[in-house]
């Protein structure tokens, strides 16, 4: 994607982006995740209501024949109300895990278009000579709470799929090409239920504002207080339980990688990183995305 030459592009480059998604934006919303663009408020409506490209309908903006978007969005909403319900209820299993810097909503819950059969992807961020402890013990109490995803029960379950330690936030490397505008907008749009680390999270990775110049997150600051659990594993016993558990995990890990993960997936497995994506639908939504804005634009001229 070349970046947009104006803001009327930088728009059309979002309510595109939004539908790839079949999502229904506020002005809001198309303002904040704005690509490439800085621009107000007040200029991205006014691109809004003057372009003959989109419709509106509720305060909601979509592709000029996308009316059923808002019915959609209505649905989304329905379907997010009630999982975000669920998230605050079972959250009080996270303020009882050991070295945790961060626990944070990510993917279709936090970008706004879940369904009945969404599941809530989480973010964990945990002290580097700690990530293996806290994920065993996040593992356990998710699994022991019915709240953790895992064969068929999917839907409103704790998919612990994505693991950092707190000195490997930066994820550039991650990338899926120079252009991957899924990865930006999942890092901006990450939701945080526990812990201080949003802010460094989005510190170390400077090149999302880049693609949302508009994008700017309120972060205030919780009390985190050392729970027993952090003082009882924080000397020599800890040492060896880390080592121990990094060991076996790494172990499983890389045998299920090598069994039943393709050779290029995505999944990461590292002493830092885990992420267990193994269906990354990344390049899927940058064709989709490409293809829907270049034809687009091809038929404006």
């Amino acid at each position: 994607m070349k970046p947009p030459k104006n803001i009327s592009e930088a728009v059309y480059a979002t309510v595109c982006w939004f539908d790839v998604f079949g999502f229904a934006g506020s002005c809001e919303e198309i303002h904040r995740y704005l690509f490439f663009r800085k621009a107000t408020l007040r200029e991205v409506q006014q691109v809004l209501e003057k372009d003959k490209r989109y419709s509106s309908s509720f305060n909601f903006y979509f592709l000029k024949g996308s009316n059923a978007l808002v019915l959609q969005r209505c649905q989304q909403q329905y379907h997010a109300g009630k999982l975000w319900r669920k998230v605050v209820e079972k959250s009080s299993i996270f303020t009882r895990i050991p070295f945790v810097k961060l626990i944070a909503v990510g993917n279709t819950l936090a970008m706004g278009w879940p369904d009945s059969s969404s599941d809530v992807d989480l973010l964990v961020v945990a002290e580097s000579k700690r990530l293996f402890t806290t994920r065993a013990l996040l593992t356990l109490s998710t699994h022991f709470k019915r709240m953790r995803r895992h064969g068929n029960k999917i839907a409103g379950r704790f998919c612990l799929s994505f693991f950092l330690a707190d000195t490997a936030l930066n994820l550039e490397n991650l990338k899926i090409g120079k252009f991957d505008p899924y990865l930006a907008f999942w890092l901006a749009t990450l939701t945080p239920t526990w812990g201080n680390g949003i802010e460094k999270l989005l510190k170390a990775n400077p090149w999302v504002k880049a693609y949302f110049p508009n994008f700017q997150r309120e972060t205030k600051k919780a009390k985190h207080e050392k729970i027993w659990l952090e003082k009882i594993l924080d000397g020599k016993l800890g040492d060896w339980l880390e080592a121990l558990l990094k060991k076996h995990q790494l172990k499983r890990a890389n045998a299920k990688k090598q069994a039943h993960y393709a050779e290029k997936t995505s999944v990461v497995i590292s002493p830092t990183i885990l992420k267990f994506h193994e269906k990354d639908r990344r390049r899927e939504y940058l064709e989709a995305f490409e293809k829907k804005l270049n034809g687009k634009l091809a038929a404006k001229r």
